[in-house]
């Protein structure tokens, strides 16, 4: 299994373009995902530099329905009519942040109703097996709320604003051989609590890595120091993090498991 990624917060070199935001491109048994689109048009400017086609990806899967995550999807459907778009419903509800006193739409939209569009769209309710050992896994297990920031996060229900409770979040579990791998957008609902969901559904008793966006910032990094730790339970043997993970939340990361942590920028290649 190859993974590209296509979008991150940091970016070196000239040619590619960094935003705020997330998308990897993962090749596994004669298959393309496109895990999460990041916020703009610039998924298909990279691909290009990086020659990969993104015509020819099979499945989008979008890890929760922030901007920065989905922000993309208009551009992708452009160049590809055919890719199935996994997704929870709530993904399309209206998202909001709270910054310096304002509410600020943080959701995305499309520009014509998803029945307008050639792509399939599959709406996830439940454990789905897309492909051979890739599980798309929607229902993320409460063990701890530690590690979950919700004081800033608004979902707009019925006129009115609630704090988010991430429904709308998801994660991807890939299963080769003896190895299981695990992918996030933001780890909104806890990184821990993912961990833990993936670990009890795992066939192999273990997971060996884990890649993406951790959130690990703001008042979280109070709690994040008595945690850290446990992330040795699961068998981890890589991490990539990046994204929301922050640079202080990496370094932790890095000071505690040294050379298994690894960042993923714009660009970045990796095999699993």
């Amino acid at each position: 299994m190859e993974v590209l990624t296509l979008i991150d917060n940091v970016v070196y070199g000239q040619g590619l373009v960094g935003e705020h935001g997330l998308s990897f491109l993962i090749k596994i048994n004669g298959k393309k995902i496109l895990f999460d689109t990041g916020q703009t048009g610039a998924i298909l400017q990279n691909a290009s530099f990086l020659e990969e086609d993104l015509s020819e990806v099979d499945a989008v899967v979008l890890s929760h329905g922030h901007y920065d995550h989905c922000g993309g999807l208009e551009s992708f459907l452009k160049v590809n009519t055919h890719a199935t778009i996994y997704l929870k419903r709530k993904a399309m509800d209206e998202k909001f942040s709270l910054r310096e006193g304002v509410k600020k739409f943080i959701g995305f939209s499309l520009s014509q109703p998803i029945e307008s569009y050639d792509n399939p769209f599959v709406f996830v309710d439940s454990n789905v097996e897309i492909y051979p050992g890739v599980i798309l896994m929607p229902n993320i297990q409460t063990y701890t709320n530690n590690l979950v920031e919700q004081n800033r996060f608004y979902e707009k229900t019925n006129h009115q604003f609630i704090h988010d409770s991430f429904a709308d979040e998801l994660f991807m579990m890939v299963e080769t051989n003896q190895s299981t791998h695990v992918f996030t957008g933001c780890s909104h609902k806890g990184i821990l609590n993912i961990l833990k969901t993936a670990y009890e559904a795992s066939t192999n008793g273990k997971l060996d890595t884990l890649s993406g966006g951790m959130h690990f910032t703001g008042s979280l990094l109070n709690e994040l120091d008595g945690h850290i730790d446990e992330l040795s339970l699961f068998g981890l043997k890589k991490f990539y993090p990046n994204h929301c993970t922050g640079i202080d939340g990496y370094f932790k990361l890095k000071a505690r498991y040294g050379d298994q942590v690894k960042y993923p920028f714009t660009g970045f290649r990796y095999d699993l």
